[in-house]
């Protein structure tokens, strides 16, 4: 069973209110802490997530936040371990990690903004992307500094140049109704 980071969307799969971790399955599971802004903030493992959420060491830290949901992914036992370490990087879940997120990933001595930046307009990943007509995937890249660093520093770079902003360099072409094939 091998499973690609990049392909798996927490808020697609089943999940539960934190409150109702009870119900959550008694099978191998990695599981997400997700928050009402459809941020992944924890990731773990455990062959039985209802009983591991009985008195999970991270729910006190859950509890402070509002809309907490569990998401799972049944996976194998014997893949728990590093299905968990791939989701955990891809991801770089806040409540995982005593650093900053985006410290891990950076390119060529930038890091994305784009995470902090959305979060004070108040919007989600999801909101991003469809707004963009991306997948929500591309937008998670973005912030993680993993896809399109490179490029964001060289228009930013461009723009400096030409003393212009990103909007500036390209217009909007109407195609003529009358146009001849």
């Amino acid at each position: 069973m091998a499973i690609n980071p990049a392909t798996i969307d927490p808020l697609a799969l089943p999940s539960v209110s934190l409150h109702e971790r009870s119900q959550l399955p008694t099978t191998p599971c990695i599981y997400f802490a997700i928050d009402s802004n459809g941020v992944v903030q924890y990731i773990g493992r455990s062959v039985n997530p209802a009983q591991r959420w009985a008195s999970h060491h991270k729910r006190q830290a859950l509890n402070n936040q509002t809309g907490i949901r569990i998401a799972y992914l049944e996976v194998e036992v014997d893949l728990l371990h590093w299905v968990e370490l791939a989701l955990i990087k891809w991801f770089n879940p806040p409540l995982n990690h005593s650093i900053e997120p985006n410290e891990l990933d950076s390119c060529d001595g930038y890091v994305s903004r784009i995470a902090k930046l959305r979060e004070e307009k108040q919007l989600t990943q999801r909101q991003i992307a469809e707004a963009l007509g991306l997948d929500v995937s591309t937008v998670r890249n973005w912030e993680k500094s993993r896809d399109g660093v490179k490029m964001f520093v060289r228009v930013a770079k461009l723009c400096e140049l030409l003393d212009c902003q990103p909007k500036d360099l390209y217009e909007s072409v109407e195609a003529e109704e009358d146009a001849e094939l």
